[in-house]
């Protein structure tokens, strides 16, 4: 979006006005010495009128190195020029502040904080990285500069380097994401279970529980992990665990724990296990019978069952009934079955999930939501939220 000269002009002139007024009379007292605006400062004004920014940046960084009361109107040019995206100048602006051998410490801290902004902007991590360190050790930008730095490791994927920097934040302040180094522990799992390092991976989740207990992550990656190792057992405890702490998750547990009973050659205890399941807690129930609708997984006479009654007391999947059925129609196997299709068709044309925090959309689950980057913000949509308007027509 192309930078508004007539909001630069103001704030440039509000400067002006500000150091004008700083040097008023006062009363009782002699009048300071009168300055004059700099010769560069009035040329910027000048090439403002004349539509000539490019110039007219120029003349105000000249001006600055000779005017210290222009400081803080510099500091308002910069925010603007980075929030336009003009960030090549928002860098040149706070170089030259910090290039300054008189300028007050207070204002060159305030400077390398707004220059390590402007780096994260233009995606220069390295350089943001240098800047964030030096004012993490110390003074006002401490604690804003390690929240940064963790973000910069996130985007790297540098998770030692995350959890290092997490720790030292939490000397400071309680961090906002507590759960965040057991999701580093996670993904540095992950990436050991990629590669086929299993005790690598076991270590990191050892850690991930030491720090988080009852974390749900970290005992599907350990599920996972059992799996690869053969114990088909230990995966099966597992997953009942996680379904029983956080049913929302139904809908990465249950294609796991078909397959860890196939694995264990328990595939015909699949409606057992899910019946009891069910039956210890009303929300697993409703859970299961949603994730078997959306995946597809109505093979078990159980989910069959649980999602009747399922789609019998939710509303808008009944509004969905009435669209693709004709009303009265019993609500047999093959009937439920088109209404997990239309389900699952909804599904992969609409976000199927949304952040608590900032309210991102998606179709894919993540653990870090992609628009705040919140840990374990992303939550299933309701079927009234995911079944919407339908186009089918009802059923002759």
């Amino acid at each position: 979006m192309p930078v508004s000269w007539v909001e630069i002009a103001l704030l440039l002139v509000g400067g002006l006005l500000g150091w004008y007024a700083t040097r008023r009379w006062r009363i009782g007292q002699a009048p300071p010495s009168v300055r004059t605006p700099s010769r560069d400062y009035l040329a910027g004004l000048n090439f403002l009128v004349n539509e000539q920014p490019d110039r007219a940046v120029e003349a105000f960084l000249r001006a600055v190195a000779v005017d210290s009361d222009t400081v803080e109107t510099h500091f308002a040019l910069g925010a603007l020029f980075r929030r336009r995206g003009e960030v090549d100048r928002a860098i040149r602006v706070h170089q030259n502040l910090i290039a300054r051998d008189d300028l007050d410490p207070a204002y060159r801290e305030q400077a390398t904080y707004a220059l390590a902004q402007d780096y994260l902007r233009a995606g220069l991590l390295d350089r943001a990285e240098k800047l964030l360190l030096q004012l993490s050790e110390a003074g006002t930008y401490r604690l804003v500069a390690l929240k940064d730095l963790v973000r910069v490791y996130e985007i790297q994927r540098d998770w030692d380097r995350a959890i290092a920097t997490h720790r030292d934040m939490a000397k400071v302040t309680n961090p906002l994401q507590p759960q965040a180094v057991a999701h580093y522990y996670c993904e540095l799992a992950e990436a050991a279970r990629a590669n086929g390092d299993f005790e690598a991976a076991r270590s990191h989740l050892r850690a991930a529980r030491g720090d988080q207990r009852r974390f749900p992550r970290g005992a599907l990656i350990r599920a996972d992990v059992a799996l690869d190792l053969g114990d088909a057992e230990m995966a099966i405890r597992l997953l009942k665990r996680v379904l029983l702490q956080q049913p929302s998750l139904a809908f990465e547990v249950l294609p796991r724990l078909v397959k860890a009973l196939r694995a264990a050659g328990r595939e015909k205890e699949l409606d057992a296990v899910l019946g009891d399941l069910a039956a210890q807690a009303p929300e697993v129930a409703g859970a299961l019978a949603y994730a078997a609708i959306v995946s597809g997984e109505l093979d078990s006479p159980v989910l069959l069952a649980l999602s009747r009654e399922y789609a019998n007391a939710e509303p808008a999947v009944a509004e969905m009934i009435e669209a693709l059925w004709p009303k009265g129609t019993p609500l047999d196997d093959a009937a439920l079955r088109r209404v997990g299709g239309a389900l699952r068709r909804q599904a992969l044309r609409n976000p199927r999930f949304r952040c608590g925090e900032c309210g991102f959309s998606s179709t894919t689950f993540f653990w870090q939501c992609p628009g705040c980057k919140t840990w374990d913000g992303l939550r299933p949509l309701e079927p009234r939220d995911l079944a919407g308007p339908l186009p089918m027509s009802r059923a002759r």
